[in-house]
């Protein structure tokens, strides 16, 4: 028993930092959930892309994001960037809705 306790305390230290790499490495995934070829991701990326990291829809609750979207679109006014037409905003709220928490 002392000889098996002794082993896990040396890997312990080990393990720690490749699980918090990984983890890290998920949590950061700039890659979004659904298909690729879906308009509405599409609009997502491309939109939301342009000032930031794309965030993972699941960050939020769908109402939350109405809200985050009309505050992004006042941002992007505020840079000198048209607002998104309505074509975009239905596309990346509609994106947004179907992958939210």
């Amino acid at each position: 028993m002392r000889g098996q306790s002794a082993t896990r305390q040396a890997c312990t230290p080990r393990i720690w930092p490749a699980l918090l790499l990984a983890a890290f490495a998920t949590a950061c995934s700039t890659t979004p959930p659904g298909n690729p070829d879906d308009p509405d991701l599409q609009a997502f990326a491309a939109d939301c892309s342009i000032c930031h990291a794309l965030p993972h829809p699941k960050r939020h609750t769908y109402p939350q994001w109405q809200a985050l979207v009309a505050a992004m679109d006042s941002r992007r006014q505020e840079r000198g960037m048209p607002p998104l037409d309505e074509d975009q905003r239905r596309a990346v709220l509609a994106y947004l809705k179907q992958h939210a928490r």
